[in-house]
């Protein structure tokens, strides 16, 4: 039994049940966080992060374009819609797109260790940490809008 197989099974055995609480209690038990989708989300949106760094490194040569943060959301709405195409969760998107930053710091880290000062010093000009939370809002936001229509369109479908 596949978890899409187990997940409409708790669905189906909740909606057959006249008890609204156990059935509340059901699906909600069928929706739990899925560590396999985040923890492919989180290597997708590291690896987004290494290249941003790399890019402005070797690319850009410090002179990174001024819209390089609004192509990291766009990117990162892609990549969310892209992830629930592939059946990972809004959660498991959100939580994955942290590693975004971690990705872009340790490349940093990296890139001073063999680069001395000639290293970025940041891994986006202009954009403090915090930032990276808006792109765990607009991950999470993308992949759970995409779920949304597939599975509304595969109901349609049958």
């Amino acid at each position: 039994m596949t978890p899409d197989d187990w997940q409409t099974g708790m669905h189906n055995e909740a909606s057959s049940v006249n008890d609204r609480e156990w059935a509340m209690d059901t699906k909600l038990a069928a929706g739990r966080f899925g560590w396999r989708g985040a923890g492919v989300a989180a290597a997708v949106f590291a690896a987004l992060g290494v290249g941003v760094v790399l890019l402005g490194q070797f690319l850009w040569r410090h002179d990174a374009p001024d819209q390089l943060w609004l192509g990291v959301m766009i990117l990162s709405g892609m990549v969310g819609a892209l992830l629930g195409t592939r059946r990972v969760g809004a959660l498991e998107a959100g939580v994955g797109a942290l590693a975004f930053l971690p990705g872009a710091w340790m490349t940093v880290v990296a890139l001073q260790a063999v680069l001395g000062n000639a290293a970025p010093f940041t891994p986006i000009v202009g954009v403090s940490n915090e930032g990276v939370a808006v792109v765990a809002v607009i991950a999470a936001c993308a992949t759970g809008s995409v779920r949304t229509a597939t599975d509304r369109l595969t109901l349609v479908r049958a």
